[in-house]
């Protein structure tokens, strides 16, 4: 079973909040992990935001730091290019979602992954909509 991920569950992996015990469940539970190459950026950036914030010490932003490279080592990763943005460019109006969301949808959907994970609610309600079965670590 393909398991795509996208980046609110990838954190909650990273960082221990509400939800984290759900998002290594569905982690482990997947025989095969997907996501978009976006993925880093949009963790990095969530990790950076937090540190400013205060949230993560510098110490704790660098073990975060070297969390996200060892998951994305286990993530087969979806690179865009010309296919996955034209995808997304549908998707994004018909689900009314965000670019780097449609982006996740697109690529989940290229693959035919089976489930589909996030901690955005929308999200998993339109990859619902496209056939897969969410896993929502919030729930």
């Amino acid at each position: 079973m393909t398991t795509y991920v996208d980046t609110s569950t990838l954190l909650k992996l990273i960082v221990a909040e509400t939800g984290t015990d759900a998002a290594y469940a569905v982690w482990g539970n997947a025989k095969s992990l997907v996501a978009v190459s976006l993925i880093e950026v949009e963790a990095a950036a969530a990790l950076a935001a937090a540190h400013r914030q205060g949230r993560l010490t510098m110490e704790a932003l660098h073990l975060a730091e070297h969390s996200l490279d060892d998951l994305v080592e286990q993530l087969d990763i979806i690179e865009v290019d010309a296919e996955l943005t034209e995808r997304a460019r549908k998707l994004a109006p018909d689900h009314a979602l965000r670019g780097y969301d449609a982006v996740h949808l697109a690529a989940a959907t290229m693959v035919g992954a089976d489930v589909f994970t996030s901690a955005d609610s929308a999200l998993c309600d339109a990859a619902a909509r496209e056939g897969m079965l969410v896993a929502n670590p919030l729930d």
